[in-house]
């Protein structure tokens, strides 16, 4: 790994960013996909009849957010599909730098949250509460504090390459 204390300015840049930003956003889509289809597909389900309001109004807030997450996965795609040949790269590299790191974030908080619903309706209130709320302050920590605790030294921001 060669390291940097200066942002990658070369003419090449933009589209080596682009491609590292396709990567992440493939390894997302997948499992945010997946876990969307598993959501969609619960209504159907016999045992979700059980199911009480607030468990239907979590079930919703996840369904929901799988649904924004995945939209928000294929916006830089959209981005750059309008703006194709305009010379734009830099700013579409931006924006879905941008939307990646929400993403990010937001997809360990829906897988926190599905498991934390599963507990709950499974074994009640408290099991959902004692291992899912843990799980949902790992996942804050894994995702917004461990990087910032990781910045190198050196570095102008934490913005990343």
């Amino acid at each position: 790994m060669i390291k940097r204390s200066h942002p990658d300015t070369s003419d090449g840049a933009p589209h080596r960013q682009w491609n590292e930003l396709l990567q992440e956003m493939r390894v997302m889509q997948t499992g945010v996909q997946i876990l969307a289809a598993f959501l969609v597909v619960l209504p159907f389900q016999a045992r979700f009849e059980m199911l009480s309001r607030t468990d239907e109004v979590v079930y919703i807030i996840l369904l929901v957010a799988a649904t924004l997450l995945i939209l928000l996965l294929i916006t830089p795609v959209a981005v750059h599909r309008y703006f194709f040949g305009q010379r734009l790269k830099e700013q579409t590299v931006s924006l879905g730098h941008a939307i990646v790191k929400i993403v990010g974030i937001g997809v360990g908080l829906l897988v926190s949250g599905c498991v934390w619903f599963v507990l709950q309706v499974l074994f009640g209130w408290q099991i959902g509460a004692w291992v899912g709320g843990p799980l949902i302050l790992v996942t804050l920590f894994l995702l917004l504090a461990l990087p910032r605790i990781l910045i190198p030294v050196g570095s102008e921001n934490g913005s990343g390459s």
